[in-house]
């Protein structure tokens, strides 16, 4: 059995849930009503899972970097170069169209592109930099019309419309073409 579990319970969470930071911590999130019975179940039926992402993540870490205080992967120069093109591509498009965010992220997420918080933080995928640019910028310009239209209603899909041209619709269908599956 792994050894270092952290239980956590949350009034938010819904669901089980079982992070592995870049240190090797391994954490799981216990709904409020949750039984530390049931945790402990779920990370036997995840124990393989928990370890091919020890073991990945024992790759990433530079030999003599890794330490109880990392708290994240290694993230090498070029990853940092990259991912300063994304925050600037978002920064220049929120001031040319008046939104304001909060927080802004990138992640290397397996099933969304983007996604804005309740609280206007917005979350980019690392992968964004393999689209063409204006899938890029529609996906972009998708978050921050979401710090003020919380969902898919009409009026989001209005502005949006606005923001790129008429073309929502279409660049829409050309972004399912492509798939973040195999990616990561």
């Amino acid at each position: 059995m792994l050894e270092n579990i952290e239980y956590v319970r949350s009034v938010k969470a819904r669901l089980l849930r079982i992070s592995v930071g870049g240190n090797g911590a391994v954490r799981v999130t216990v709904p409020r009503f949750g039984s530390l019975r049931q945790a402990e179940e779920f990370v036997r039926t995840k124990q393989g899972w928990i370890k091919k992402t020890l073991q990945r993540l024992a790759k990433i870490r530079p030999v003599g970097e890794a330490g109880p205080e990392q708290q994240r992967p290694a993230v090498t120069e070029d990853m940092l170069v990259r991912q300063h093109l994304l925050f600037d591509r978002l920064k220049e498009l929120a001031a040319q169209h008046g939104f304001r965010y909060g927080r802004a992220g990138i992640r290397n997420q397996k099933s969304r592109w983007g996604s804005c918080s309740t609280r206007n933080h917005i979350s980019l995928n690392i992968h964004l930099l393999t689209l063409p640019g204006h899938l890029r910028d529609y996906v972009i310009l998708h978050e921050l019309v979401h710090t003020e239209h919380k969902n898919h209603s009409r009026a989001f899909w209005v502005r949006l419309d606005s923001l790129v041209g008429g073309k929502a619709r279409a660049l829409r269908k050309e972004m399912r073409t492509y798939s973040l599956r195999g990616i990561g």
